[in-house]
């Protein structure tokens, strides 16, 4: 017995262009975004920076007694509670807190001042290498530096 089979049926829209055009490709070449409608991208996003890392700015702790600060103005001190200043070395510096160092010859000056009594611990950095974030600053009329956040400048 014999299969008995029908034509395949007709395509719809005969008619039409077995390619596209040409022009729709080079337009879409030429074509660019706006800055307004360009989409940031997110992968390449960075968080602000709040803190600084001991290793990344050279931080060491020294001891008040007997304090002789190195020549020269390679290093900035900062004056504070002991206690807080280990915490410092153990998490970083926070950007945020505006921490005052000082030169040190007024590191000396200010010692002086301070009650022997007192825990001092004093936290050395390496100018160079938290300039990015220092902004010249007068505390009582003495000049300082404050640690503050802000984009690093590159170069």
């Amino acid at each position: 017995m014999g299969v008995r089979r029908s034509p395949p049926p007709a395509l719809p829209f005969t008619d039409l262009p077995q390619q596209r055009a040409a022009k729709s490709l080079s337009s879409r070449r030429n074509r660019t975004l706006s800055p307004e409608s360009a989409q940031p991208d997110l992968l390449d996003w960075q968080p602000p920076q709040t803190h600084l890392s001991v290793q990344e700015i050279d931080a060491h702790i020294l001891e008040a007694v007997g304090f002789c600060p190195a020549s020269g103005e390679a290093f900035l001190y900062a004056l504070m509670d002991l206690s807080y200043a280990q915490t410092l070395m153990e998490h970083g510096l926070p950007l945020e807190d505006q921490l005052v160092f000082l030169e040190g010859k007024d590191t000396v000056n200010e010692l002086a001042e301070l009650p022997p009594e007192q825990e001092i611990g004093i936290l050395r950095v390496r100018r160079r290498l938290i300039q990015a974030w220092l902004e010249p600053h007068r505390d009582g009329g003495k000049p300082c530096y404050v640690l503050v956040s802000k984009q690093p400048s590159s170069g």
